[in-house]
Parts: C-alpha cells; sequence; structure tokens
C-alpha cells in the first residue's frame, strides 16, 4: 500500500495529475468543443492532429474548410486525412471521424461564409476558438491579404462575443507583424500603421490593377502584404474583443517538425524551407543572406503545441481577474528560437549542407551546394556564373534538341523567392519572449512532455537530420531507398558541375586575354 501511494505522489509530483489521470492541459480539453480554423493548412493540420491524438477527450472539433479548385468541402474534409501527419493520430484514435465535423466557409467571406444555423450552433457550443487561418504568401495580393488576414479575423472576434461558454480564443499571428521600423519585439499590442476598416474602404473603392500600383506607398517599411495585414490584425484585437479570453501566438518562422508526429514532416516550401528544398534538387546554388544574422527558425511541432497550451493558460489568466474582467490584458506569446537557441544563416547553411550531401534527392539535377552572399554585388556575380550561365547553356541545348526549354524561366520565380526573403535573411531582430518561457515554466512535468516547444532543449544538428529528409520524403515524394542510387548520381554531377565551372572560367580568361590584347 506504502507504495502505491507513492506510485501515486510521485504521478501528482510529475504531472499534477488531475482525478481524472489526465495532465492539466488534457483536462482543460477535457468535454470541450473546439472551433478552428485554417484545418487545412500545415500548423492547423498539426493542431488538429494534436488535439485528437492527445486530448482525446475534446468533444468535438469544428474545421472550417473552404471550396476549392471544383473540389467540394465534404470532399477536401475527406482527403485531409490522407496525409501521413494523421497516420499516428488514426491508428490511437481509430474513431477520430466521429469528433470532428467539417463547416462551410470561407474566409474571404463575410462572416467568413457561415452559414446561419451552423452559426447559432457554434455560439450554443463552442468552448475554445483557434483561429489558424491566413494566406502566408509574402507577395499576396492586397485585396485577398486583408479579406483573410484582417476581415475574417474582426468577424471571428464578432461571432465569439456570441458564444455563451467561451474559454479561450487563441489567434496565430507571426513575429514578424511588428518588424517594420523596429529591432527589439516585445510580447505586446503595437498601434497599427492604419486601421483595417479605413483599409479595407480602400481597396473596396479601387481595382486590383490600381491597387497594385499603391501598394508598395501603402507598405511603406513592411516588407510584404503579409506582415503588414497581421500587424493590422492584432489591432483589431485590441479594439473589437475586448471582453473575450484572448491571447496571441507569434511564431517566427514556421518549418517541419522535430518529432511529432511524424519527424521532419513539411507540406510547403514557403520562407527556409523553400530554401532547403530548391538546394535539394539542385536549383539553387547561392543566396543573399549574412552568415552572421539570426535565422529565427521555428518546427512545426513546437508552435502547435504552443498553441494548444496557450489556450489553457489564456483561461487561466481570464478566470484570475475574477469579476473585474476590464483587468484582463491579452497575452501575447512570442515563439521564437533567437532568444533561447539562436541558430545564424551561417550555420542554417552549413547543416543543409552537411545532412543534404548525405541523402540527395535522386531527383536532383545538380549537386547539393549552396553559397550564401551578404552584398548584392557578391551575390548578383554569383548569380550569374551559379544560375544564370548554365541554364542558358542546358535551355540552349534543350531548344536544339528539339525540347521545352524551362530552367531559365525556373529562376526568375527563384530570384525574385530570394529577393523576398533577403529582408528576413540580411537582419536580425531581438524577439522578447518572456510569456512563452513563463507559460513553460506554469506546465506540469507531464504537460512539458505532452506538449513540448522549449525552443532552448532543442538540438539544431539533430533536426537538420530530420528536415533535410523531411524535405525529401514530403515535399519530393522520394523514398530513402533511393539514397545509393541518388549519391551515385551525385558524383556524377559534381564531377558534371567543376567540369562546366572550369570551361566557364577558362572562357573568360580567354576573353579578358582578347579585350586585353585588343586595348594594349
Amino acid at each position: 500500500m506504502p507504495a502505491a501511494i507513492a506510485a501515486m505522489d510521485e504521478f501528482d509530483s510529475y504531472g499534477r495529475g488531475t482525478a481524472h489521470g489526465l495532465s492539466e492541459i488534457q483536462s482543460f480539453y477535457n468535454g470541450k468543443t473546439v472551433f478552428l480554423t485554417g484545418a487545412t493548412g500545415f500548423v492547423g493540420n498539426l493542431i488538429l492532429e494534436k488535439l485528437i491524438r492527445t486530448c482525446s477527450g475534446v468533444k468535438r472539433i469544428y474545421v472550417l474548410i473552404r471550396e476549392k479548385k471544383g473540389k467540394t468541402t465534404e470532399e477536401r474534409f475527406k482527403q485531409l486525412f490522407n496525409d501521413p501527419v494523421f497516420e499516428l493520430m488514426k491508428k490511437e484514435q481509430p474513431n477520430y471521424l466521429e469528433k470532428i465535423t467539417s463547416v462551410i466557409g470561407d474566409c474571404c467571406l463575410p462572416n467568413l461564409g457561415i452559414q446561419e444555423k451552423y452559426m447559432d450552433i457554434m455560439k450554443d457550443e463552442v468552448n475554445i476558438v483557434i483561429h489558424s487561418a491566413a494566406t502566408v504568401r509574402f507577395d499576396e495580393h492586397l485585396r485577398k491579404a486583408v479579406n483573410i488576414n484582417i476581415i475574417a479575423l474582426k468577424d471571428m472576434l464578432k461571432m465569439s462575443q456570441g458564444m455563451k461558454g467561451l474559454k479561450a480564443f487563441v489567434h496565430i499571428s507571426t513575429a514578424y507583424s511588428n518588424c517594420a521600423g523596429r529591432k527589439v519585439v516585445d510580447e505586446v499590442f503595437y498601434k497599427p500603421p492604419i486601421s483595417g476598416n479605413n483599409l479595407f474602404k480602400v481597396v473596396e473603392s479601387l481595382d486590383d490593377d490600381y491597387i497594385d500600383k499603391i501598394t508598395p506607398s501603402l507598405l511603406k517599411e513592411w516588407p510584404n502584404t503579409y506582415a503588414m495585414t497581421k500587424a493590422i490584425a492584432e489591432g483589431e484585437i485590441t479594439e473589437h474583443g475586448k471582453g473575450l479570453p484572448i491571447g496571441v501566438i507569434r511564431p517566427s518562422m514556421i518549418v517541419a517538425t522535430d518529432n511529432e508526429p511524424v519527424p521532419g514532416w513539411i507540406n510547403n516550401i514557403y520562407g527556409p524551407t523553400g530554401v532547403v528544398a530548391a538546394t535539394g534538387v539542385g536549383l539553387l546554388r547561392c543566396m543573399i543572406a549574412d552568415p552572421d544574422k539570426i535565422a529565427d527558425i521555428v518546427p512545426g511541432d513546437f508552435v502547435s503545441n504552443a498553441v494548444v497550451a496557450s489556450a489553457w493558460d489564456i483561461h487561466n489568466q481570464w478566470e484570475a481577474v475574477g469579476l473585474n474582467k476590464e483587468q484582463f490584458v491579452p497575452p501575447i506569446y512570442n515563439v521564437v528560437s533567437s532568444s533561447s537557441n539562436p541558430l545564424t544563416w551561417g550555420e542554417f547553411s552549413a547543416f543543409n549542407k552537411s545532412h543534404g550531401s548525405h541523402a540527395p534527392s535522386v531527383k536532383a539535377i545538380w549537386p547539393f551546394m549552396l553559397r550564401i552572399s551578404k552584398t548584392k554585388y557578391e551575390y548578383t556575380i554569383l548569380c550569374f556564373l551559379l544560375h544564370i550561365l548554365p541554364a542558358f547553356i542546358i535551355d540552349s541545348l534543350a531548344k536544339l534538341t528539339g525540347r521545352k526549354p524551362q530552367l531559365m524561366e525556373g529562376y526568375k520565380k527563384i530570384h525574385k523567392f530570394i529577393e523576398v526573403v533577403s529582408y528576413f535573411s540580411l537582419k536580425s531582430w531581438t524577439f522578447h519572449d518572456d510569456n512563452t518561457k513563463s507559460l513553460i515554466k506554469k506546465l506540469s512535468k507531464l504537460d512539458q512532455s505532452l506538449f513540448r516547444f522549449d525552443i532552448a532543449k532543442l538540438d539544431w544538428n539533430e533536426y537538420f537530420k530530420k528536415h533535410v529528409v523531411g524535405i525529401r520524403l514530403y515535399i519530393f515524394k522520394d523514398p530513402l531507398d533511393t539514397v545509393p542510387e541518388a549519391l551515385r548520381r551525385n558524383k556524377k554531377l559534381y564531377m558534371i558541375h567543376y567540369t562546366l565551372m572550369s570551361f566557364l572560367v577558362a572562357l573568360l580568361m580567354v576573353v579578358v586575354y582578347g579585350l586585353f590584347l585588343l586595348f594594349v
């Protein structure tokens, strides 16, 4: 009997377990109904999977899904669970579909395009709102960015005001929403450059072509429409989120998962992931970046875990103010790596090269290499030598053999992508993350193990092994059994590369010598 009591005491110390044997966060979600937007996106996938698999006591999850590319909401809902990210969930929770309900809607439409009957049902049933929907394209047209990132949030806030049993509302923003004009970003709300209502009036009164013309002047110091509209969206919370138990998660650049539910899982090529993917197939061989600046990246599962945990913390803070709800200050959590576990762009490049060279893709057209330069001048020269010249030669050969030339056109897109990323790869910001660190400390040891997002404990070298392999598996659809063939192919590609570079250098020397003779 004493041994049993000791075991129970140890569990209570480890997990601060509830009477149901659940952790505190699991207990919080037990019997609750969640409304999740953005469930078809990368982070949304991870949140949905985590809730069903780890918080299996959740009563119901409503997921907002729009019709897309001729597919109905129901068709997209069924296809959603075919992704490898849901395999473990389906194995552990085979009756998962009984707890998930798809809701027809669209963040581009008024009131999110939700039918009135569903609106009424969710106002009666929903306890937790997680707003993950967003357009994360850096070059998104301003009208679409405003509708999805600002107006949809405003409609969500309005809808949530009518939810009778609301316990927490989590809005996912970005750490870069307030990067313009400042070097230090605190976990506070900043005054937006323009109100969401005023910007909406502007885009509604103009056609798309004219909006394109005035977008640069509206952006000012903001790098893109994504960051600016996210900043304005946070302003909507201070204006329309009063009286709500709401908080904001601000992740930095989100990359592949570290461990959950699949190591290295990724389904997009945004930001740093695009750099690794383009390098992995041999298309990207140089980029503009300061090797000493911080590459503030965070694994996707760390973000989803922080989101799930933050709802519990927001609710606790809301309850702590008692009846004086006007005293509630919506918490903001900067989920970043630079504060506790900084990684430079130089290290980012080195890790990718090291692990990418050991597991190249059989689909690569050039060997795995990446030269980074922090000056526009050097980058332009490298682009010419490593991108433009080889692409010109290969496209010329393609034309001669009757095939369609593609590389030069492809490099236009790649260079545009690198130009967009350069804003973040040439600068560093100081992100304060006291609230995030405080949240980690509030968690029981059990919750810290169930909902892991302490970036200080992440081993970057081990992480990039998974990252590179994940891109190979989930982006290139290239199984690991092709690695031996890919290594042999990579050696041949290196020989071709150095032969071509030697030829180009020799050709350049001949041209220079010819010019020298001409003018001497």
